[in-house]
């Protein structure tokens, strides 16, 4: 007589009690999902997306989900290793190679050549095209605005620019009363509006995005008389003292506001509820670390 194959035990609700069975770990609104809910189709981890993106985002994020301030953190909000590298080192490399030449079209090659490898390195890791082309092109406008003028000065000519428009954005965020700091904590909690109806975050928020203005016209107030004395007929030291300034003044600065913002946030009251619901809002913009 042949024996009956046996079913797999079944629990009072019906459902199946195999030791295979994994139960799926609940999501809180501010967590990413884990490799295993994440995974796609082909195995691969799918990446959590970055509320109201770049630095900026990561860092009213990490402060109001009660995250604790760590160094990795820190780094992952600037943009990991290769971001600070992608930031810092074309800079490095033209103020080195201009200090021993004095030859600003010659130096400017350096970078270009850097840029060129970072697009092909990113492009057979299939990484998305902004992606890819966000990084270069700075590097490219700099390296093209010095190949045009032969001037070593030009090259941090495209940074001005960036930091003007930062600047500006956030102080008329500020001066029309929707600070970009409360836009991004409301994006995170699913409600842009909600937080101007609470007397401490808006206040906060006012204060902090003024700090972010500050880092930007910082670098202007000490980098802009820099550029104009860079600009006479001896002013091969000034370039030089321009390029230091402006790595001095790029993640290092850029560090220290991601950190005080981190820390305030993290004090707030309510700063890690896990009620509020994520929004997925992403400007497609990264606050510029340099």
């Amino acid at each position: 007589m042949s024996e009956s194959p046996q079913l797999p035990n079944r629990d009072e609700q019906g459902r199946s009690s195999d030791a295979s069975t994994v139960p799926s770990t609940p999501l809180t609104p501010l967590t990413p999902p884990s490799p295993a809910d994440g995974a796609g189709t082909n195995g691969e981890t799918a990446a959590p997306a970055t509320p109201f993106g770049g630095a900026l985002g990561r860092t009213v994020r990490a402060g109001m989900s009660g995250e604790a301030l760590t160094s990795r953190g820190v780094l992952d909000a600037i943009g990991g290793w290769r971001g600070i590298a992608e930031t810092l080192v074309p800079g490095l490399l033209f103020l080195v190679i201009f200090t021993i030449t004095r030859d600003a079209r010659v130096s400017a090659i350096a970078p270009a050549a850097l840029a060129i490898i970072a697009v092909i390195i990113r492009l057979v890791r299939r990484e998305p095209l902004i992606s890819v082309f966000s990084g270069a092109a700075g590097v490219a406008i700099a390296v093209a605005a010095t190949l045009f003028t032969g001037r070593g000065a030009d090259y941090y000519v495209p940074g001005f620019v960036t930091n003007i428009v930062w600047s500006l954005a956030l102080l008329i965020s500020v001066a029309v009363g929707w600070p970009l700091i409360g836009v991004a904590l409301g994006a995170l909690r699913g409600n842009l509006t909600a937080w101007r109806g609470e007397r401490v975050l808006k206040r906060v928020a006012m204060w902090l995005t003024l700090l972010w203005s500050g880092l930007f016209i910082a670098r202007l107030a000490v980098q802009v008389p820099l550029y104009f004395a860079a600009r006479e007929p001896d002013g091969a030291a000034a370039t030089d003292a321009l390029g230091i300034a402006r790595l001095v003044m790029g993640v290092p600065l850029f560090a220290l506001v991601v950190v005080f913002t981190w820390m305030v946030l993290n004090k707030l009251p309510g700063s890690s509820d896990d009620s509020s619901s994520e929004s997925g809002v992403n400007t497609g913009q990264n606050t510029p670390p340099g």
